[in-house]
């Protein structure tokens, strides 16, 4: 009888995770899709860190990838001290723990360019061919917003395919937890997800707010 998954998978996660191949487990392309590192909770996605997680001879790296390009290996061990891969953020994020760390990952997608033109700034003279313009710049703002919402669907996709793949790479080879060791799974996503976008709101109705005071 094969041996089930212990790990439990968002539904939506799996599916689009599973036909995606995972990258191998040893020499130079055991590398783990793009991902993020969340070391703290982050409602405005500030403090995020590139992050590459990568396999070598049955050791686990964590390694911190600067802006500039520097990188820093944050921690380095045997599989085996690594345990608890769960998902989180609604198939966004995984948790990974080192003993008694817990590490915080997302999805990382990189956005595109949509190709789409800006038409509104084109020009901003007194003529007729620039009030044109800006009247078809108005008239295309729900196009933009489809666009835009579109974009942020297929972002969304990415990073939950990157984190499916993250989790069945992990799965296998990871140990269990350090007797002792308290695992705490991640929130629940829904409310994560509701308390991020209610500061995200405050602080943008607050900044409004602001500028129309000045």
């Amino acid at each position: 009888m094969p041996r089930r998954d212990t790990i439990q998978q968002p539904r939506r996660a799996d599916r689009v995770g599973r036909q995606q191949p995972t990258p191998p487990r040893d020499g130079p392309g055991a590398v783990a899709p793009p991902l993020r590192w969340a070391r703290r909770f982050t409602p405005l996605g500030i403090g995020r860190r590139g992050v590459r997680l990568e396999m070598s001879g049955g050791v686990l790296s964590v390694v911190r990838v600067g802006p500039l390009g520097g990188e820093r290996i944050v921690v380095s061990a045997p599989l085996a001290q690594f345990h608890s891969p769960a998902p989180s953020r609604n198939g966004r994020g995984l948790h990974l723990w080192h003993g008694a760390r817990v590490f915080r990952f997302v999805g990382h997608a990189d956005s595109d360019d949509s190709g789409t033109t800006d038409i509104s700034s084109s020009s901003s003279g007194d003529d007729p061919v620039s009030a044109v313009l800006a009247v078809l710049g108005v008239l295309a703002l729900p196009l933009h917003l489809f666009t835009a919402l579109a974009d942020h669907r297929e972002k969304v996709a990415a990073e939950r395919r990157h984190v499916a793949v993250t989790l069945r790479w992990l799965a296998p080879v990871v140990g269990p937890p350090s007797p002792g060791v308290t695992v705490r799974p991640p929130l629940p996503g829904g409310w994560l997800t509701a308390g991020r976008w209610t500061v995200r709101l405050t602080v943008l109705v607050g900044l409004a707010m602001g500028i129309a005071l000045l």
